[in-house]
C-alpha cells in the first residue's frame, strides 16, 4: 500500500520546480491559498499531480483521498488488479489518470517476534530515477473545491516484499506520457513492469 510519501525536492531539477510552481498557481486561482504539501505527504493533504487538461499535460493541485461511500474515512489506495472491475473506480481509470511525483514513499515493516512489537520505517524509491511517479486516478466531488486522487497499488516487488505485501504502482518517466494519454489501454498500463527499487531504513 502507500500511506505516505516524500514530496519531490524543488531543488531537484528545473522540471520539478516548474511543476510545483504551476500547481501552486492553479491552487491560488481556485481557492485563494497555497497549501501544497512539502516533505512527508499524508492522506488529506493537497499535493501536486500531473494530469491531462484541456490544453495538454500540466500540474494541478489535488487532495489525497476519495471520500468513502460508507463514511469511513478516505480511500487513499486502489488495488490495480481490480480497479477496472469496481464501479467506484472504473470511470476514473478509463478517463482520469494522473501521476503523483515524489522522491520516495514510506512503508513500515512490522516485527511481531519477541516480547516487544515494533515497526521499522523504510524509504523506498526507484534505483535509477531521482523523481518517481506514482500511478493514480482522480475524480471530482461536490463537497471539494479541488479534485481528489487515490494511488494505485500492486503486489510488492520481490526485493521489498519482506517489508509489506503491497506497493504503489510506479510509472517510469519514459512511460509517463503513455499513462496520461486518455487513449491509452488501461489494462496494459496497469500491468506496467516495475523499475528496480532501493530501500533503506530511516
Amino acid at each position: 500500500m502507500c500511506g505516505r510519501y516524500e514530496a519531490p525536492d524543488a531543488a531537484l531539477n528545473r522540471q520539478v520546480q516548474e511543476m510545483l510552481f504551476e500547481a501552486r498557481r492553479r491552487q491560488m486561482a481556485l481557492t485563494g491559498q497555497e497549501s501544497i504539501a512539502s516533505g512527508e505527504v499524508t492522506p488529506g493533504c493537497v499535493a501536486a499531480a500531473l494530469a491531462m487538461g484541456k490544453s495538454g499535460q500540466g500540474a494541478y493541485p489535488m487532495l489525497w483521498g476519495f471520500s468513502s461511500p460508507f463514511g469511513r474515512g478516505l480511500v487513499i489506495n486502489v488495488r490495480s488488479e481490480t480497479a477496472l472491475k469496481k464501479e467506484m473506480f472504473r470511470d476514473s481509470v478509463l478517463h482520469r489518470r494522473c501521476l503523483i511525483p515524489g522522491a520516495c514513499y514510506y512503508e513500515w515493516q512490522r516485527l511481531d517476534e519477541g516480547p516487544q512489537k515494533r515497526k521499522i520505517k523504510y524509504a523506498i524509491r526507484p534505483k535509477d530515477e531521482p523523481c518517481m511517479y506514482l500511478a493514480a486516478i482522480y475524480r471530482y466531488e461536490e463537497e471539494q473545491r479541488l479534485p481528489v486522487f487515490s494511488i494505485l497499488t500492486r503486489e510488492a516487488a520481490p526485493e521489498i516484499a519482506f517489508i509489506h505485501p503491497r506497493m504503489p504502482l510506479i510509472v517510469p518517466e519514459s512511460l509517463r506520457d503513455g499513462w496520461l494519454d486518455r487513449d491509452g489501454d488501461p489494462e496494459k498500463l496497469l500491468a506496467l513492469r516495475q523499475p528496480a527499487l532501493l530501500c533503506r531504513a530511516v
